[in-house]
């Protein structure tokens, strides 16, 4: 079984970023003829790539933030070095 460390303070701070960087692009996205920053009427393609990369990133600040926090073997919390005694 392989054990997982604690991610570093740097790490999570990415991590944190990413999810607020998607979050505002998916708002942005959705947000933008209401903006007038729109290419047009509608949801457009280029609103549909930054809603999708906004997607992308807050997933990928999930998994960083998130991942220490459960073993994949087992699927149960990960308790790092702590060993019962």
């Amino acid at each position: 079984m392989r054990t997982t460390k604690p991610p570093r303070p740097a790490a999570r701070l990415t991590g944190f970023a990413l999810l607020l960087g998607g979050a505002g692009l998916v708002v942005l996205s959705l947000l933008a003829d209401r903006l007038e920053i729109g290419g047009g009427e509608g949801f457009g393609y280029q609103q549909l790539i930054v809603l999708i990369v906004g997607i992308v990133l807050i997933l990928g600040g999930l998994r960083i933030v998130l991942h220490p926090m459960v073993n994949r073997v087992t699927g149960a919390p990960d308790l790092g070095d702590r060993r019962r005694a």
